[in-house]
């Protein structure tokens, strides 16, 4: 029989897709269902009858498939102590393309889960579970409609070449799984990277989407200081910053990086690759801070996934920080709880040196104990 497809290109179809899709698995069928890398097969883990069609597919009688969360809270499910680098990974990159290889310590952290017999051999191996949260609309709604661990690894038969459309899908596995929702091609063109995370640190066990040195940028701490133009508030706060975490950590500020911290800075409406003002410049080095070399950056989605913490010189750059990025919103906070710091464009030095000491001053209390 053919393989029964859903297409996806609306809202109300997605919906309607990603209803499908958990009824399908609840029924013990086999899904394809696309992720922003590839598209995946998704089976549910305490069914029987579906795991063993997957394993024949994937001609993998015993090797664990990773486990599809629909939220990022969900991996506290199957890990209890989530090693520091994997909660960092998770607050930084999910929903997002990264498979998180985390220590169980020999049982699953949900006591419901526990219960099902056989569920933690078919998940784990050498007490690690591959943990994965796709940041794919239909994909998380499907997902977060299941109470049980949902496995879905690509979907090819073994050996083949990761799909990026349904017409992939369907060209190697029409009639041997049950549904398609076909949401058009992938985002990416390449796999998920997967990380090995433990107490002792992590490793790429495969690099994708994202490169090693993209996986070490996102597991320092970042601190993001954001303005509007990028060439004078946050311009002289980056600086302030990094000056007053080197005069902490006991090195030179430049030397931050190799003590794990990075402090950037963007602006709302920034131009790329503007130079700071003469007056911050001149403003900011009255107070040991050198940002001559400063060139200024647009605020996007990606450098506030990256912050641990991002502190904003209005109001109103908080509420478009948020907006850009809303699953992020507990990072972002206005740097001085007192009030605004005014943009000093235009009011020449004496203006600029009292918003550098106003921002100096808002740093150093909001950094008094570090980086979260």
């Amino acid at each position: 029989m053919p393989t029964r497809v859903i297409k996806v290109t609306d809202s109300e179809q997605a919906a309607e897709a990603a209803e499908a899709g958990a009824r399908a698995l609840r029924k013990g069928q086999l899904v394809a269902f696309a992720t922003e890398t590839v598209y995946g097969i998704a089976a549910l883990a305490t069914s029987g009858p579906a795991m063993q069609r997957l394993r024949e597919l994937k001609e993998r009688p015993t090797q664990p498939f990773s486990v599809h969360l629909g939220r990022p809270a969900d991996a506290r499910r199957y890990v209890k102590k989530l090693p520091d680098s994997a909660k960092r990974l998770i607050a930084k990159a999910w929903p997002g393309p990264v498979t998180i290889l985390a220590p169980t310590g020999g049982r699953l952290a949900d006591a419901k889960l526990r219960r099902r017999k056989g569920l933690y051999e078919s998940l784990c191996s050498a007490d690690r579970v591959g943990l994965r949260c796709p940041d794919e609309p239909v994909a998380l709604a499907m997902l977060s409609k299941l109470s049980l661990p949902v496995v879905a690894p690509s979907a090819n038969l073994a050996g083949g070449r990761s799909p990026r459309t349904g017409d992939d899908v369907l060209a190697c596995l029409d009639g041997r799984i049950d549904l398609l929702i076909d949401s058009g091609p992938t985002r990416h063109g390449t796999d998920s990277t997967i990380v090995s995370c433990d107490a002792d640190g992590w490793t790429v066990a495969r690099e994708g989407v994202f490169s090693e040195a993209a996986v070490r940028r996102m597991l320092t701490r970042t601190l993001l200081l954001v303005c509007t133009g990028n060439t004078c508030r946050s311009a002289m706060a980056g600086g302030l910053a990094g000056h007053i975490l080197a005069e902490r950590l006991g090195c030179e500020d430049r030397l931050l990086p190799d003590r794990g911290v990075r402090v950037l800075s963007a602006g709302v409406y920034a131009m790329d690759g503007g130079r700071a003002t003469p007056d911050a410049v001149a403003a900011a080095a009255e107070l040991g801070a050198d940002i001559s070399r400063h060139r200024s950056r647009m605020l996007t989605r990606e450098l506030i996934q990256q912050a641990d913490l991002v502190l904003c010189m209005t109001d109103s750059h908080v509420a478009a920080a948020v907006s850009l990025a809303p699953e992020h919103a507990e990072n972002v906070r206005r740097l001085d709880p007192g009030g605004d710091v005014p943009d000093p464009v235009g009011g020449g030095p004496a203006v600029y040196r009292k918003a550098a000491r106003k921002i100096d001053t808002a740093l150093r209390a909001a950094l008094a104990k570090g980086l979260p």
